[in-house]
């Protein structure tokens, strides 16, 4: 056997030797110091079972959010729902906030005048208008458990709009209602703040 037939012949045999090693270590896991950061489990938010049943992680009953307080008025306890009062005062800065969130939720569906004549209305029926002696009429506590819970094709906005913002968009939506309805009193504070020359 010749020199070149032997160098070739090692030379495969090597090539052989060397993609068998790689297959094997790639099979054998090598020694990992922190295995868990290494190769850490991928946990789905919601993975279901086999039976397609959900197993979200849900904590323990009983257990009470540190960001917020629940809202406590069942859905169904209007009653209770109108008793509630208003605990933030009519500030300019509550108005102001107030202001910027019923832009930002409300006027999509009631308008910018609380009219119901929001951009999304030619696709749904129209609510009614906030300055409507329906609405009008309702106690602030009323509105907020129609704002907390929803109704008909209002939905629920107490994951997205936390408690004072929601008292706050109240005090904006009354100082909607009187500038669209103004009641007698405020007619006669107009004319005192304006009056007429003569």
């Amino acid at each position: 056997m010749s020199s070149t037939s032997n160098n070739f012949a090692v030379l495969i045999l090597l090539s052989v030797v060397a993609v068998v090693g790689c297959v094997r270590s790639r099979e054998q896991r090598e020694w990992q110091y922190m295995p868990d950061m290494y190769v850490s489990p991928g946990v789905e938010a919601q993975e279901a079972d086999l039976e397609g049943n959900s197993l979200m992680r849900l904590p323990p009953e009983g257990t009470i959010p540190t960001t917020r307080v629940p809202y406590q008025v069942a859905q169904t306890d209007t009653l209770s729902a109108m008793a509630l009062v208003n605990p933030l005062p009519a500030t300019k800065q509550v108005l102001e906030i107030g202001k910027k969130y019923f832009e930002i939720y409300c006027t999509v569906c009631h308008g910018p005048r609380g009219a119901g004549d929001g951009p999304i209305i030619p696709k749904m029926p129209p609510p009614p208008p906030l300055y409507s002696a329906k609405v009008n009429g309702w106690s602030d506590g009323r509105i907020y458990h129609l704002i907390s819970w929803g109704q008909g094709n209002m939905p629920s906005y107490s994951s997205s709009i936390d408690q004072t913002t929601r008292w706050a968009i109240i005090h904006y939506l009354r100082a909607v209602q009187r500038a669209e309805a103004p009641r007698a009193e405020d007619l006669e504070l107009y004319d005192r703040l304006n009056p007429v020359e003569e």
